[in-house]
């Protein structure tokens, strides 16, 4: 359930991917000179929207500072020096954490083995605290099979908004964070409706329809009968991002890209998503 806020580049100028790059970067070096180079592999999208995000609620004017980068190796990149950074490195760690958490409960035989020797950190510890009441109550709603997904989605929303506002910049967005933590949990089922039949996995969804499993079309019937609540929920994060009414900078045009644009753009892309028949 990470990497869903992510910007629609085609729609950033030059200088705006330039910045958004410089952010990226920056999460990439923190991670790497806390927890060696092999933690690049935390990075995500999403942590690097909420530095963004706290930068723009802040105020701040971004500094700047150069990096080496192995890949290309031996060049230098410009990275985003910003307080923030070391917000952006724990989320990522604590999202990755819960990836991998996931992915050992999903998996079985040989594979279920191979999951315990995956990258693995202990999550910040006031981290861990702060969301142990929703991660408990999310997989207490896996093994019950809970169908409604809107009731999980609400857990993970609640946890991605405490995980968020323990930054205080970003107390001011907490109900479009908690909005938004919804979206990713429900974009994520839909994603994965295939993938987690195959396997037999815990999705909300397949509990939802299951008396329709002999539909020949069942994937994309689902993905049809949640569009418009999908939509309503974008709906409801670009109102609850207007009404933030922040002062024009160009981190303002990163925010609102992901918003107007990346949000609408991959829950298009997973809507209309076309699958074999079962």
């Amino acid at each position: 359930m990470i990497g869903y806020l992510k910007p629609d580049v085609n729609e950033l100028k030059v200088r705006e991917l330039k910045l958004y790059n410089a952010y990226y970067c920056g999460i990439c070096t923190g991670l790497s000179k806390k927890y060696g180079p092999v933690s690049r592999l935390l990075l995500s999208y999403d942590s690097t929207f909420f530095v963004i995000l706290s930068d723009v609620l802040s105020g701040k004017q971004c500094q700047f500072d150069h990096a080496r980068c192995p890949l290309p190796p031996f060049q230098k990149k410009r990275i985003v020096k910003s307080d923030d950074i070391r917000f952006g490195m724990e989320i990522s760690k604590f999202f990755s954490d819960l990836k991998i958490d996931d992915f050992k409960r999903d998996s079985k035989g040989f594979t279920h083995v191979l999951s315990f020797f995956l990258f693995h950190f202990k999550s910040n510890d006031e981290f861990f605290k702060i969301s142990k009441p929703y991660t408990d109550r999310i997989l207490f709603s896996e093994i019950s099979e809970e169908s409604d997904p809107q009731e999980v989605a609400n857990l993970f929303g609640k946890l991605s908004e405490a995980m968020a506002t323990s930054l205080s910049n970003l107390k001011r967005a907490s109900n479009m964070i908690y909005l938004m933590g919804r979206w990713v949990y429900l974009i994520d089922a839909l994603d994965d409706l295939e993938e987690d039949f195959k396997k037999k996995n815990y999705n909300p969804f397949l509990v939802k329809y299951r008396s329709n499993f002999d539909d020949p079309d069942f994937f994309a019937k689902i993905r049809e009968k949640e569009k418009a609540p999908i939509d309503f929920l974008v709906q409801r994060i670009q109102q609850e991002y207007e009404n933030l009414k922040i002062d024009p900078s160009i981190n303002r045009n990163l925010v609102e890209n992901v918003i107007f644009y990346g949000l609408p753009g991959t829950s298009t892309k997973i809507l209309d998503k076309r699958t074999m028949k079962n």
